[in-house]
């Protein structure tokens, strides 16, 4: 098991191209797996050779919130504090001094910064919006969140490739297993803004990456050419287990095991031969106790870009873990998509199944794992 106190699940709630909702809406989504990836209708993709997403229908969300409150928070702020809301509500935990929040993103409020410098180029000084530029900086989406659920222990954001909603539960585990927070609110959040979709396809950062493959999310798959980026914002409530047994909260499942870290490796790239000498897989499952042979399950990062999905079958290979499991064709890539692998696992242990390994590797190489279990 995890050193320090042990930490366990009791909250979801999440904004989605496949819905918005706690976790039977996650359930459901995932029992059901609707095609959400579609052509782009937020903006225009004229003369681009990417044109799919999975998005988020904005009146899904808006109907979870009070308009006239939310009404001068950016829209990605307001996705992570539907979202963020679900989760506490779902829980029945309140605020307070013990409470803590982790958010992770790979791309943060672009579309405000935009906007905040887009002003100044029109109009010079004058044109800085101190309306917008609170929404400018990194941690706007936790700022907003922890106010509004009363969050007043240790609030962080994340900012990483592929990996960041489900490095931001590894962190806030870690958190509470040390005894610096009682519980706490993590997950991811990313929304579609054509700026980055224009220049990441520029790039050839996004099916189709090359080769003669039609553009699609195919991870692992023969023919897979690149990730189709997705919006959304998913979270988790994370208590630590005697706290959320005195209280009376429904627990989903227990975190057995979590590890992170880095492999060193030239910034973008994803080297298929690279080893991880510092075993971050083998760590979560030595924390857990659960053999790679014995796993239900193992939920993969793989989003369908090439040198990325061949690198983590390798490095799992290593481990004794095969056939990860994608969720990117579901959700698209973005920032809630790791917490949503943490979720799936969580609904596996809730029906009896044996521990899960969600496992995530970001071109850089950061690496995370986390294991899943039964609370005991």
């Amino acid at each position: 098991m995890m050193s320090g106190r042990r930490v366990v699940i009791t909250g979801m709630g999440s904004v989605s191209a496949a819905g918005a909702g706690g976790t039977a809406v996650v359930a459901e989504a995932l029992e059901r797996r609707p095609c959400t990836i579609a052509p782009l209708q937020a903006f225009d993709v004229d003369g681009c050779t990417s044109r799919l997403a999975a998005e988020v229908d904005e009146a899904r969300f808006m109907a979870l919130l009070d308009p006239d409150s939310v009404r001068r928070l950016s829209r990605i702020c307001r996705m992570t504090l539907a979202a963020c809301r679900l989760a506490v509500d779902e829980a029945g935990l309140e605020g307070g001094a013990r409470l803590g929040l982790v958010v992770g993103s790979e791309f943060g409020d672009f579309r405000s910064g935009a906007e905040f410098f887009d002003g100044f180029l029109r109009r010079g000084p004058a044109g800085l919006s101190p309306m917008v530029f609170p929404s400018t900086v990194m941690n706007s989406m936790a700022a907003v969140v922890a106010i509004a659920i009363d969050a007043k222990a240790s609030s962080v954001t994340l900012n990483q490739a592929t990996v960041a909603g489900d490095l931001a539960v590894a962190r806030a585990a870690a958190l509470i297993a040390a005894g610096r927070a009682e519980a706490v609110v993590a997950g991811g959040v990313d929304e579609l803004f054509s700026n980055v979709y224009l220049s990441l396809a520029r790039l050839g950062a996004l099916s189709p990456m090359g080769g003669d493959a039609p553009e699609g999310c195919r991870p692992y798959a023969p023919d897979h050419n690149g990730p189709v980026l997705g919006e959304g914002a998913t979270f988790l409530v994370l208590e630590e287990r005697e706290a959320a047994r005195a209280r009376g909260a429904a627990i989903h499942a227990e975190v057995l095991g979590a590890a992170w870290g880095a492999i060193p490796v030239a910034p973008h790239t994803a080297p298929a031969g690279r080893r991880d000498k510092r075993a971050i897989a083998r760590r979560a499952l030595g924390q857990a106790g659960v053999e790679a042979g014995s796993l239900a399950r193992c939920y993969g990062s793989g989003n369908g870009d090439p040198a990325l999905d061949d690198w983590e079958q390798r490095l799992l290979a290593a481990d004794g873990v095969r056939d990860p499991e994608s969720l990117a064709p579901l959700f698209g890539q973005h920032g809630g998509l790791g917490v949503l692998r943490v979720a799936a696992a969580a609904l596996d242990a809730r029906a009896g199944r044996a521990p899960a390994l969600v496992h995530g590797i970001a071109r850089g190489g950061c690496r995370t794992a986390l294991v899943i279990g039964q609370a005991a």
